[in-house]
């Protein structure tokens, strides 16, 4: 199945060259008509709903379960991991393309028997995938209907006076379809978009589960350091990647980055000016992490019901004591160990802080993030 992240190849980490064939040309062809003719996107959506009307009306959705946190805490580790246990449904890479079907794309591979050859994906972070594994779909949605998603220079928070009547009824029944295609009983997201919209899934669904994912700034600064050059790379040979990755909704890296604005937009002036010299362009991303995680902060403090519906996982607890967090994570989910408990151990032996970089900041960079972020780090209880 055509992906954009298991097309694009860098055929080595030494000379970093993009390969990019036929059939990654044929992909963003067909992600351009349908975001073209988005009319078209939502005709085979209403198709589709229309036929298993009778079906997803027997459908609840209940205790659905958000991912989200800035990107490079974890948060695909985590859905990799959670998307096996066999009562979670989630969106996968084979959805990228057509996602408004999500049953008939999963009939049709099932039936055609189509399977993409394991590869690692663009990140070079280690992760394998293939047309059945977890990934992002749901962005594609959110800023079709609202279309201030990702304007950085205006608040991105979507509260819960929020009113979205239309996006509410196809949000609710598209979930449902994911559900019925696979066979489960819960839906599971990662989006990180969705950090500023918590308080209004919590109004959509009452009984979600949020799992904030949070890591140890200096760590994670360079990893979104290593990303970024990545992608900048990728765009410079290949210019559409960038256009292609607008369409899906992925805006967190490479010359199409959008800050998450969570409600001061002098904020993203600031971090956006810093950005633009080398000499200060560190401490842009530590005001960026501060930003982020002071909005969560502030909010799990404001409100207990967000509070009580969240779970916080320290990427770096999760590698280096698995076992005891994964083991609360469940509990906190709601969801039968006993289905776990291969997964479970795999993780448990598996799970390793990355080894395929390694932070490589001046001293006075080091301090810099240290000062910026600290103050935000420690209501987390992270020593940095």
């Amino acid at each position: 199945m055509i992906s954009i992240f298991s097309i694009v190849r860098v055929e080595s980490r030494e000379d970093k060259m993009i390969k990019f064939p036929l059939l990654g040309y044929l992909g963003y062809i067909i992600t351009k008509i349908f975001n073209i003719f988005k009319w078209l996107s939502f005709s085979i959506d209403k198709l589709e709903t229309s036929r298993l009307k009778n079906r997803i009306a027997t459908i609840s959705i209940r205790k659905p379960i958000f991912i989200a946190g800035l990107a490079r805490a974890g948060t695909t580790i985590m859905l990799e991991m959670l998307s096996k246990h066999p009562e979670l449904a989630t969106h996968q890479y084979k959805h990228l393309i057509m996602p408004y079907i999500p049953y008939a794309i999963n009939l049709a591979i099932t039936k055609m028997k189509i399977q993409a050859k394991p590869s690692e994906r663009v990140h070079q972070d280690g992760i394998i995938i293939n047309q059945n594994s977890p990934e992002v779909v749901e962005e594609i949605f959110w800023q079709q209907f609202f279309n201030r998603a990702h304007n950085q220079s205006v608040s991105n928070i979507i509260g819960k006076d929020v009113q979205k009547p239309k996006f509410e009824s196809f949000y609710k029944s598209h979930i449902k379809k994911l559900l019925l295609s696979q066979n489960a009983s819960r839906y599971l997201t990662k989006n990180n978009y969705n950090i500023t919209r918590l308080e209004y899934l919590l109004k959509l669904f009452p009984n979600s589960k949020f799992i904030l994912m949070i890591r140890n700034p200096i760590n994670q600064i360079a990893s979104l350091i290593k990303q970024t050059k990545l992608f900048l790379n990728i765009e410079r040979q290949k210019p559409l990647f960038q256009d292609w990755l607008q369409m899906i909704g992925h805006h967190e890296f490479g010359n199409g980055l959008k800050c998450i604005n969570t409600g001061n937009p002098e904020m993203i002036n600031k971090i956006r000016n810093l950005w633009s010299d080398k000499k200060t362009y560190i401490q842009g991303w530590a005001y960026y992490w501060h930003s982020i995680y002071e909005y969560i902060a502030n909010l799990l403090e404001k409100n207990a019901e967000i509070k009580n519906a969240s779970y916080i996982v320290n990427y770096d607890e999760l590698c280096e004591d698995s076992e005891r967090i994964i083991e609360g994570l469940i509990e906190f989910l709601e969801l039968p160990q006993d289905k776990f408990e291969l997964v479970k151990e795999y993780y448990i032996n598996h799970l390793d802080k990355p080894t395929y970089y390694k932070p490589n900041f001046s001293q006075k960079e080091l301090d810099d993030i240290k000062k910026i972020t600290r103050s935000t780090a420690e209501r987390f209880g992270l020593k940095i």
